[in-house]
């Protein structure tokens, strides 16, 4: 009787653990689908909060949440934010998944480029476009978009080149045609790089004032 007392008092611990694992399964599952549906409706920064929430107690596939906000985010068009969760999903993501993080990161990047050629500062699209460009060349030959990705990598590599070019064709007839006035400096320096935060603020609200697009068509499902 009293080595069945201590055996059960001997479980209890474990009891407890599993119960609590259980709770949080639970618990993640419900944010999981909250997410999804806000996602499904087209509440995108809602989608993004609840992905949020998931970031700290998602231990077993930690990329996932970074992942997940960041495409709530790029569908709301806050690029400079959906860069930062695909770069930081990226860096978590097992092997077999980071060919799925980096087909957004890379479309991220040209789209945030796009919204730069488009305001006419077309030093920050070029060199945000050969950072695109470098997401995809590290991917290497080994990676395959995904059958829910409407991108191919190498015809995305193509089309960001042509991208790229054409705006360096464009920052130099920028930069003939105005010489000497200073106006396409003062751009430049008001721009800055892809890392000046009060250039990547300008350039998400230039892509929110353009009205509404396409939402996230074009990046990866979210991997639900």
């Amino acid at each position: 009787m009293k080595k069945r007392l201590a055996w059960y008092l001997w479980t209890i611990p474990l009891v407890l653990v599993l119960l609590v694992i259980a709770f949080k399964l639970i618990g993640l599952s419900v944010t999981t689908q909250s997410a999804i549906s806000a996602y499904n409706r087209g509440a995108f920064e809602t989608s993004a909060q609840y992905s949020e929430s998931l970031l700290d107690t998602n231990i077993i596939e930690p990329w996932i949440p970074y992942f997940n906000r960041g495409d709530a985010y790029a569908a709301a068009e806050f690029y400079v934010e959906s860069i930062d969760d695909f770069e930081k999903a990226l860096e978590l993501a097992p092997e077999a998944k980071k060919c799925d993080v980096r087909v957004n990161l890379a479309l991220s990047w040209e789209t945030l480029g796009d919204i730069y050629a488009e305001g006419g500062f077309f030093q920050g699209a070029v060199l945000l476009y050969e950072t695109a460009e470098a997401v995809i060349a590290e991917g290497g030959e080994d990676c395959t978009p995904p059958q829910q990705s409407s991108d191919d990598l190498d015809a995305a590599g193509d089309r960001v080149e042509e991208k790229r070019e054409d705006a360096e064709a464009r920052r130099d007839a920028q930069n003939e045609g105005q010489e000497g006035e200073g106006s396409t400096d003062d751009k430049l320096d008001e721009l800055g790089d892809q890392e000046d935060q009060g250039a990547q603020e300008k350039a998400d609200g230039e892509a929110r004032d353009r009205g509404e697009g396409e939402g996230g068509s074009g990046y990866t499902d979210k991997p639900w």
